[in-house]
């Protein structure tokens, strides 16, 4: 499996959960510019930023520099790497 395999197996299961549950998902790619949350969860008038990462993995700079720009303007960013930590989240 290769690096990336286990986030991704994370991220489209929490995908597939989130929409089951009434939430409204979309992955955001930004033009010209790298370091955007991988998905971006809307419901109920709530925004929950998550940049998924293989279990122990962090954000890389340009991500974490992104991530601290959102959080400078009030957004939350969260970096997860476990479905547990997604649940708690989302569901939080």
């Amino acid at each position: 499996m290769g690096t990336g395999a286990r986030e991704i197996v994370l991220e489209e299961k929490a995908v597939e959960y989130a929409e089951a549950n009434g939430w409204l998902v979309r992955k955001v790619v930004y033009a010209g510019r790298k370091g955007a949350p991988d998905r971006w969860f809307f419901k109920h008038g709530r925004l929950v930023l998550i940049e998924f990462k293989r279990r122990g993995e962090v954000a890389k700079p340009w991500q974490a520099r992104e991530h601290e720009k959102l959080r400078a303007h009030g957004f939350r960013v969260h970096v997860i790497d476990t479905w547990e930590g997604f649940l708690k989240v989302l569901e939080g």
